[in-house]
């Protein structure tokens, strides 16, 4: 019951023995991370790339299409999604990591201003605001968009992704489940397989128990997201333009910062707000909402049913058995061959476990230091009176 998108990444092994842990993730329900498939390979290779995407398909999406897979343009991938049947649209569709983009643009050229354009691009939910963006890069930055302008834009742009992101822009849920992977990719082969497996049992096991408690009818995440664009609905103000046809204008309230004011087209009936965020998230947004108490319908039908209690709890209804005894496996008539050349002394000094830094991470020195925690400029995460409250 998970949405059918999947963030696919590799990541180095941390032990004595040098490999690549490959994964496969998603979201939940909740928009909480899900692991779906992982391996152990020695290198990402065509091959190895070819044999984790088939084993996904056919072990775990057999019967999901189509089905979006964000990845950070590896060769692997690419040859996967490009020379194999299941893999090609209309089947699946693979659209780049918007994090990779940028960062690939920023190893060719220089600029934090054309770093932002090219962010602002690919998160736009507005075809006038991405052209607005587009022509400021172009003429800012001629050779940056002759590079840009090489890659088809429906692959890292949501203006042009029809929706098949699900609002998705990075391959940052597989980042961060390696991340939280780092101490089991520090362990011998066989026992980071053993705690990966138990640390997802034990993370079905826990959010099963959550859903089952929960009354609202959606998952905390989404009940949140949807109260607060109830909230705002009440400020905005709705004319019909045709009520039978579900065309109406939203007006949206004024703001103490001075925004607002702004008007947005909603197709009731085919599903789309002139915001881009109700066909690109599948969540109502307060345009959608306020219109929708006009018409005196339900507000909750609006939302996905991939994303209600109901489809949380079967999410996690699956179950898990332990593994057998060696001696009922199957003999594969092969033999693994320990390769001496992939053994690695350990070098002297602490070992390093955090992510290297690298261009993505320079920022604008004008630009303000936002809490972290209610994202709000002139104090830190450590005396937020925000979150204190």
């Amino acid at each position: 019951m998970c949405r059918p998108v999947i963030c696919v990444d590799g990541t180095h092994l941390r032990g004595e023995y040098k490999g690549k842990l490959l994964v496969a993730v998603t979201q939940d329900p909740n928009n909480k991370i899900l692991p779906i498939a992982y391996a152990i390979v020695d290198e990402e290779t065509i091959s190895s790339w070819s044999w984790f995407m088939e084993q996904l398909r056919y072990n775990v999406a057999l019967d999901r299409h189509p089905i979006c897979v964000i990845f950070d343009r590896h060769n692997g991938i690419i040859y996967t999604m490009t020379h194999v049947d299941y893999w090609e649209e209309p089947l699946a569709y693979h659209r780049f990591c918007l994090r990779h983009v940028s960062s690939n643009l920023m190893t060719h050229f220089k600029g934090l201003h054309l770093k932002k354009l090219c962010w602002a691009m690919g998160r736009a939910r507005q075809l006038r605001k991405w052209r607005m963006f587009k022509r400021e890069l172009r003429s800012m930055f001629p050779d940056a968009w002759n590079y840009l302008s090489a890659i088809s834009p429906e692959k890292w742009c949501l203006t042009h992704n029809d929706g098949r992101r699900w609002g998705i822009l990075t391959t940052n849920i597989s980042e961060n489940y390696n991340n939280v992977m780092r101490g089991a990719r520090h362990l011998p082969i066989r026992a980071c397989i053993d705690m990966t497996f138990h640390w997802t049992v034990a993370l079905f096991k826990t959010r099963r128990e959550d859903a089952s408690h929960y009354r609202n009818p959606f998952p905390p995440k989404i009940w949140r997201r949807f109260k607060n664009a109830e909230r705002k609905a009440g400020a905005h103000r709705v004319i019909e333009f045709d009520g039978p046809s579900g065309v109406y204008k939203v007006i949206t309230g004024r703001r103490v910062d001075g925004k607002g004011g702004n008007t947005q087209t909603i197709r009731f009936f085919d599903k789309t707000c002139s915001c881009g965020k109700w066909q690109n998230y599948r969540l109502p947004c307060s345009h959608v909402l306020a219109v929708c108490r006009n018409r005196g319908d339900n507000p909750g039908l609006l939302v996905d049913q991939q994303f209600t209690k109901t489809s949380w709890s079967v999410q996690y209804s699956g179950k898990f058995n332990p593994l057998p005894h060696q001696d009922t496996w199957l003999h594969l008539g092969w033999e693994l061959q320990a390769d001496r050349s992939k053994f690695v002394t350990r070098r002297a000094g602490r070992v390093r476990t955090n992510r290297i830094r690298n261009e993505m991470d320079e920022r604008d020195p004008d630009e303000p230091r936002r809490c972290r925690n209610c994202h709000q400029t002139g104090h830190n995460r450590r005396n937020c009176q925000n979150y204190r409250s």
